[in-house]
């Protein structure tokens, strides 16, 4: 196999580490919006079987289903934050951590501020990003949490908005908190195999 080509196959088994303030913003991102979107659609779609097809066709569900992924987007955004400085916390020294956990939350902010104001949140995200302060000061002053704990917050959002009546999903609330906790821990699994703790601290606490 000719070498570039070799490279190029290598390069998608092996994705590039990510050791730069852009790069975590997008893998976070990108990773928040698999979750939300995976566990809400295959959840729906198992959920309905065979009438799924006319449903995904309904506005006031496609509505509702829009909130839903909106909603646990933000939901998943902020617990992979939250595991994200407790895989950099072990790559700062004792003083540069609060900075650290306060350039965290610049770029949290930065990319839920660069976001469309979803039809059913016209005023934003004021009180997302407010509640995730919070949050986030919590679990970086406690010890370092684990994924499984952590996704619960974002299983509970995906539940309490999922597009499927009460009445019908109320035994089905393990399987979404277990669909949640899988695809969290896969994530951070990623997280901490990419990457690149110590530059990414170097350049977020310089």
């Amino acid at each position: 196999m000719p070498l570039p080509v070799l490279q190029r196959v290598m390069s998608k088994l092996r994705p590039a580490p990510v050791a730069t303030a852009d790069a975590l913003k997008a893998f976070l991102q990108e990773r928040a919006s698999l979750i939300a979107q995976k566990c809400a659609i295959d959840y729906c779609r198992g959920k309905t079987g065979l009438a799924s097809h006319a449903l995904f066709t309904e506005k006031p569900f496609l509505d509702a289903l829009d909130v839903c992924r909106w909603e646990t987007f933000a939901a998943v955004l902020g617990d992979l934050f939250i595991l994200t400085e407790a895989h950099l916390r072990g790559h700062a020294a004792a003083g540069q951590r609060p900075r650290l956990a306060e350039a965290l939350v610049r770029l949290h902010s930065e990319i839920l501020g660069a976001l469309p104001a979803p039809a059913h949140r016209p005023e934003g995200w004021g009180d997302a990003l407010a509640s995730f302060g919070l949050r986030f000061a919590g679990a970086t002053a406690a010890e370092a949490p684990k994924a499984l704990d952590v996704a619960d917050h974002s299983a509970k959002r995906l539940y309490d908005t999922l597009p499927i009546h009460s009445s019908y999903r109320e035994l089905d609330e393990e399987v979404v908190y277990g669909a949640v906790r899988f695809r969290m821990i896969a994530v951070n699994q990623e997280l901490q195999r990419r990457v690149a703790a110590a530059e990414l601290v170097g350049q977020l606490v310089p």
